[in-house]
């Protein structure tokens, strides 16, 4: 449907949002998150309810799917390196760099830290006279750099101590990191306050995807080394951090670097001292945000026809005729 001929059938300050959470993150507060807050600026409230006008979902979960033959406006949201499926979702906001008129607004990092990247405090005598690197991770298989980031940190080790107190690797027992549980985050900056380097490997190296793995040391002011997006340099000064993806998986040079850096006390300064913002930093992400949502919701309930010629349903095992569902059934891998 083409929307620009649709009226706005949801006034502000008039109406309640009718709106329905599934599949999101562990500890999602359905009452304290972006949409809520949105909606109580703008609109007269909220009502969460299994029959909404708007359908919010992520990707930890299939309950979505209930939804898909509703009549409700579906809205895509993640903070994990996937890339929206248009033909499911009304609306996206997610990590790629990408454009699809009114419909996506990208997600950086930066939007949900409130702190943000903020010049150093610190004196040269303090920075320069912390312990060495840190790595915490709970995750040892999930995504293609969760095994190298354990190479990489062993490696490293032989040249000094890299203290882990998360689950993987731990050798700080009596000082562990419990990730996402109560208020993990404070304690975590606190912790890498008191490190030069901290290992910022992601999960995967994805287009457009920056976890606080890399806005977490910037805080602490404790020097990343960050591999993960390819794309990283647009959003973040390769002057402020070790840039990992440089290296790809030649480990020995990358050692060889943070060695050096360890070492210049002049050079690592530089470094410290250097803003972390690229040209892309927009400090204004959280009103573009808010203009979405709200222009999203003030259309009120009009999906878009987001299979229009059916190609996606006849391409489905739904949609498939007795012979070719019994062809698949035998033939499948």
């Amino acid at each position: 449907m083409d929307k620009s001929n649709v009226m706005t059938n949801i006034k502000e300050n008039e109406d309640l949002i009718k709106i329905k959470f599934c599949d999101m993150y562990r500890n999602f507060d359905e009452n304290n998150n972006i949409f809520t807050d949105v909606i109580k600026r703008k609109f007269k409230g909220y009502q969460i309810t299994d029959e909404p006008d708007f359908l919010i979902y992520s990707c930890f979960g299939t309950d979505h799917h209930r939804y898909m033959n509703r009549n409700c406006v579906k809205i895509f949201y993640t903070g994990e390196a996937i890339t929206p499926n248009f033909c499911e979702c009304d609306y996206a906001i997610a990590f790629d760099r990408l454009t699809f008129g009114d419909r996506y607004i990208r997600r950086p990092v930066w939007l949900y830290n409130t702190k943000g990247p903020v010049s150093c405090d610190l004196t040269d005598e303090r920075a320069l006279n912390r312990k060495f690197c840190n790595f915490i991770y709970s995750n040892a298989k999930d995504g293609a750099n969760a095994k190298l980031r354990i190479e990489f940190a062993r490696k490293l080790m032989e040249y000094k101590q890299v203290d882990c107190p998360g689950n993987v690797l731990n050798n700080m027992s009596s000082e562990a990191l419990n990730p996402r549980e109560g208020d993990w985050q404070s304690g975590k900056l606190a912790f890498l306050k008191d490190y030069k380097f901290t290992i910022a490997f992601e999960n995967c190296c994805f287009d457009g995807y920056v976890t606080e793995k890399l806005l977490d040391p910037f805080v602490a002011h404790s020097v990343p080394i960050y591999m993960g997006d390819p794309r990283i340099t647009e959003d973040f000064n390769s002057e402020a951090f070790i840039c990992a993806n440089r290296y790809e998986d030649r480990l020995d040079e990358l050692i060889r670097k943070v060695i050096e850096l360890d070492n210049d006390d002049e050079a690592y300064l530089k470094m410290l001292h250097t803003d972390p913002r690229g040209k892309a930093y927009d400090p204004h992400e959280m009103d573009k945000l808010e203009g979405f949502l709200t222009d999203i919701f003030r259309k009120g309930n009009v999906p878009y026809e987001k299979d229009p010629r059916g190609f996606v349903r006849r391409m489905s095992f739904d949609g498939l005729g007795r012979k070719d569902k019994i062809k698949y059934l035998l033939f499948r891998k």
